[in-house]
């Protein structure tokens, strides 16, 4: 028992390490926006917050249609892309928040490309 319990603390320092180092990055450029990316089992979720701190858009891939999780976020990151787009936004910068960028994470950023936002 302590051997998984070990191995879970391990993850979540990793996990930790690895978000204290993107978000340290990030913010050391200034950028005017940024997109931080959030996940759970089901779902993916975004904010667009400006350099203030504000939350200027917020998107949740629960109403995407999609065979798997990884096609729902590449068809809400289009879609994302299209309301980002009406609210004049164009380049920004692209916080995976500690997640690994595979699957759905990138999936999501393939979808926000396609969609004509720059990172």
């Amino acid at each position: 028992m302590a051997y998984l319990k070990n191995k879970l603390l391990e993850k979540q320092r990793k996990y930790l390490r690895r978000k204290t180092r993107v978000n340290t990055q990030i913010k050391l450029s200034h950028p005017d926006f940024r997109l931080v990316v959030s996940k759970s089992l089901l779902y993916i979720s975004a904010d667009v917050i400006d350099a203030a701190g504000n939350t200027v858009a917020h998107f949740s891939d629960k109403g995407q249609s999609g065979t798997t999780k990884t096609d729902r976020a590449m068809n809400g990151g289009k879609s994302f892309a299209e309301t980002l787009k009406g609210k004049k936004i164009t380049k920004l910068t692209f916080d995976r928040n500690g997640y690994l960028y595979h699957g759905r994470i990138k999936a999501f950023a393939d979808g926000l490309r396609d969609g004509g936002i720059q990172f």
